[in-house]
């Protein structure tokens, strides 16, 4: 008794596999390709080489926004160890009072 009534409920949800478009089940749930995002360093991703220190404020600049915020890594293309040295250098600087904590400006 209870495998018919499983089996009777399978077959009426089989009926309405399809969207109410009309098409095939899922065929509106395609990824658009998107167009790679460009980084700041334009075709190639900064070197490895790249290191950041508190006390070089013209190298953490470039990676500030106007209102002194952090750029993120998908947009300036920093590797993950890079970005977690940016971030750890920029708030040395601003608790050193070398950087201003709300503004790209520069304190010294």
């Amino acid at each position: 008794m209870f495998r018919e009534r499983r089996e009777e409920s399978s077959e009426s949800s089989s009926e309405g596999a399809g969207n109410s478009r009309g098409g095939a089940a899922g065929a509106y749930n395609k990824k658009k390709k998107r167009p790679k995002k460009k980084t700041m360093f334009r075709k190639k991703r900064p070197p490895l080489t790249l290191r950041f220190d508190y006390k070089e404020i013209d190298r953490l600049l470039p990676f500030l926004t106007e209102e002194g915020k952090i750029v993120a890594a998908r947009v300036s293309g920093l590797r993950a160890f890079q970005q977690r040295e940016l971030t750890t250098a920029v708030k040395r600087a601003r608790q050193v009072a070398f950087l201003s904590a709300t503004a790209k400006d520069f304190i010294y």
